[in-house]
């Protein structure tokens, strides 16, 4: 089911992080998933998340510029596609991406010193959902979102949140809380409309 394109982020986490000299400068390599396929994530109490397999062929494949970024500040780009310091690939686990960084810059040295201490243990990807699946089961109360296309912007290493309630991750609730309630109120109208066809059937 097509909808209209909102802006997102997801988080994620491993990551191997590697330093490389040349004889100008130094650099560091970071490799890892900004996402992985087919694996159900509870995003919060009722929603769960799947990005399907095919979800990044299309974003991937047309060319246009992906950053990498630092906490998701477009002020401090890492690494981009078109300059060939970000390499992404897609295959059967996710969405795989190599990261050279140049470590003189002073916000990279951040990086790299917070990876050395550990405070940052992860990986967060922004990004559009042009195309998805939305199932609820009556049930058990529970939406099940399947991202069947999405557009990516950037990827970013940060630390990992205690909680997923920043503001983007909020308005995401509100957002799928909205479709769950409209998938809720189209069922019962086909359950409405079933026993109607039954009451004239009597």
């Amino acid at each position: 089911m097509k909808k209209d394109a909102k802006r997102e982020i997801r988080t994620a986490n491993q990551y191997e992080i590697r330093e490389i000299n040349t004889e100008d400068k130094k650099k560091v390599v970071i490799e890892g998933y900004f996402a992985k396929f087919n694996n159900p994530t509870e995003l919060w109490d009722g929603f769960i998340e799947i990005i399907a397999s095919g979800a990044f062929d299309d974003t991937i494949a047309d060319g246009h510029n992906i950053f990498m970024l630092y906490h998701h500040d477009w002020h401090k780009p890492l690494a981009s596609t078109k300059t060939g310091l970000l390499e992404l690939e897609v295959d059967n686990v996710g969405l795989k991406f190599k990261a050279t960084i140049n470590s003189n810059l002073s916000y990279a040295k951040d990086v790299i010193e917070l990876v050395n201490d550990g405070l940052i243990q992860g990986c967060s990807f922004g990004f559009e959902c042009l195309d998805e699946d939305n199932i609820y089961d009556r049930g058990t109360d529970v939406n099940t979102r399947t991202l069947r296309k999405v557009n990516l912007f950037e990827g970013s290493v940060l630390c990992i949140p205690a909680y997923d309630d920043t503001t983007v991750f909020t308005r995401a609730k509100q957002i799928l809380a909205g479709e769950k309630n409209k998938l809720q109120e189209e069922r019962e109208l086909e359950e409405l409309k079933v026993d109607l066809e039954l009451y004239k059937l009597i």
